[in-house]
């Protein structure tokens, strides 16, 4: 074969597999193409009056429920035992502070929720308060009431991640009540809150009102992880929804969308067939052609 056509066989397969390799990677679905899926949920929390007036909806409920319930302090004062012990029980991310700047933060880039960008953002203590939880949780104090912060925030120094301090700070900075060793229950093991829920009712204290973002922040009946078990515990639950749980709304993230990608290990799922299932299990109206 002549030199001249040997080498420009050689280029030419050499381009082919160029171009061939710049388009498979351009067609690739990556962490970057799902992270921008979230830019209708983050405007609308950040930008809609509709999200703001269901966060004051949540907690005008929670005050009309809280100074509704009254102390039953006969038997207290018939023994001149102290008064009953009176709490709410608070998640903190998206349900009392708005941490949505990360997740709107990870537009853009190819990758996305991780232990060392969590802790860098909680450092950063700019999160700010839901409309109306500041005012609510003082009331309650001012009321007689305690207010237990039980978050999934970690207390885990020996992970190299103990985030009391900077959650603490944020939190006093913008007026929240009672924030100190004793009401605030980082997550120190288990992401599940029960256990720490239970340590408020075996300090004595009546859990008055649970609030947070996430059914697992109300009782471990919604600890299940997948579609069906979720529906099933919030339908035998009906009853308490505004009336001992009060439900801040979240887009964003959360154990919904967890059950939606079918639970179990969801999270070794890859960027595309991430968005595949958030396709898949949407009911669609089928148009004629």
């Amino acid at each position: 074969m002549n030199p001249l056509k040997k080498k420009c066989i050689g280029l030419a397969v050499l381009l082919t597999l160029f171009f061939t390799g710049l388009t498979v990677h351009a067609d690739e679905f990556t962490t970057r193409d799902l992270n921008e899926e979230q830019i209708l949920a983050l405007s609308w929390v950040q930008n809609s009056a509709e999200f703001r007036a269901l966060a004051y909806q949540a907690f005008n409920i929670a005050k009309l429920r809280w100074d509704a319930d009254k102390p039953n302090n006969t038997f207290q004062m018939f023994f001149g035992e102290p008064p009953e012990k009176r709490a709410v029980i608070v998640d903190v991310d998206e349900t009392l502070i708005d941490n949505s700047p990360f997740n709107a933060g990870l537009i853009g880039k190819d990758f996305g929720y991780g232990d060392s960008r969590w802790k860098e953002w909680c450092n950063d203590m700019s999160a700010t308060a839901i409309p109306g939880a500041v005012e609510f949780l003082n009331h309650v104090v001012n009321t007689g009431g305690d207010v237990f912060y039980v978050t999934n925030r970690k207390a885990m120094p020996e992970k190299n991640i103990d985030l009391t301090e900077v959650t603490m700070k944020n939190l006093r900075e913008l007026g929240f009540p009672q924030v100190d060793e004793k009401h605030m229950l980082l997550r120190t093991d288990t992401s599940k809150k029960q256990p720490r829920r239970d340590m408020v009712t075996d300090m004595g204290y009546r859990i008055v009102l649970l609030i947070g973002d996430n059914l697992a922040d109300f009782d471990e009946a919604f600890d299940g992880d997948t579609m069906p078990v979720r529906t099933a515990a919030t339908l035998n639950n009906k009853d308490q929804f505004g009336d001992k749980f009060i439900v801040l709304p979240n887009p964003i993230y959360g154990n919904w969308e967890a059950a939606v990608y079918g639970g179990g290990k969801w999270y070794k799922k890859s960027a595309k067939e991430k968005s595949d299932i958030r396709i898949n299990t949407l009911r669609k109206f089928e148009f004629s052609e």
